[in-house]
This record gives structure tokens, sequence and C-alpha cells, in this order.
């Protein structure tokens, strides 16, 4: 990973995050945009979520695979990162980064994708 990091530790407005106090938020460093993630640890997963500003919606893709980049690269015990996903147009595009849907639940579809130097 680049030694310029694209994401900073943040507190401030949420818009909309899911997060309780196991989690740590990270906002993606692109200028006139909003673009958060939250993660916690489960076992040898994170578990994940994203929110955005109407503005960083065009770029949401690219965070969040530079996010899962950067969750692989700072937490070395994590095999895998996981996702709860409600919007079946979220699900299409992280199926693009090349996550698998691996279990439906009331809230929606969970997500995976491995980090393939672990597995």
């Amino acid at each position: 990973m680049d030694s310029t990091l694209a994401f900073t530790p943040y507190s401030g407005d949420l818009i909309g995050l899911p997060v309780n106090k196991n989690h740590l938020v990270f906002r993606w460093n692109k200028p006139n945009c909003k673009i958060l993630f939250s993660v916690s640890r489960r076992g040898s997963a994170a578990s994940c979520h994203f929110a955005s500003n109407k503005p960083g919606l065009r770029y949401i893709k690219q965070a969040i695979a530079a996010f899962v980049q950067f969750v692989f690269w700072i937490f070395d015990w994590c095999i895998m990162v996981i996702a709860q996903v409600n919007t079946p147009s979220v699900g299409r595009l992280i199926e693009k980064l090349g996550f698998e849907a691996f279990a439906d639940c009331e809230e929606g579809t969970l997500y995976m994708r491995q980090n393939h130097e672990l597995c």
C-alpha cells in the first residue's frame, strides 16, 4: 500500500453510517465528497459498512475497492471482509469488486471477500 494513506480516522457527522462502540470509522481522503467506512473485528474477519453524501456516490466503487485493500493492509489478522448489503445495486457493485454472496437475512444479503494473500 502507498505510504500516503487514502483514509484517515474520522469523528464527526456520520451521515447515517452504522456504528457502535466496537467500530473504527475512517474517511476516504478525496476532496469534494464525503465517504465514510466503519469496520469492526469479527474473529478473523472485518465487518464493514459505508455511507456517502451525494457527490461521493460517483466514486463509491473506487472508494470501496481502496478501503478493502486498506483493511487487508492495516489489519494483519484479517482474512476476509464481510459486508451486509440491503440494496441490490450495491450488491451488484461489490460483486464486481470480488465479493461473493454467502447468506441472506432479514436485513439483506451478506457478502464476503477473502484476502487471497492469506487464504
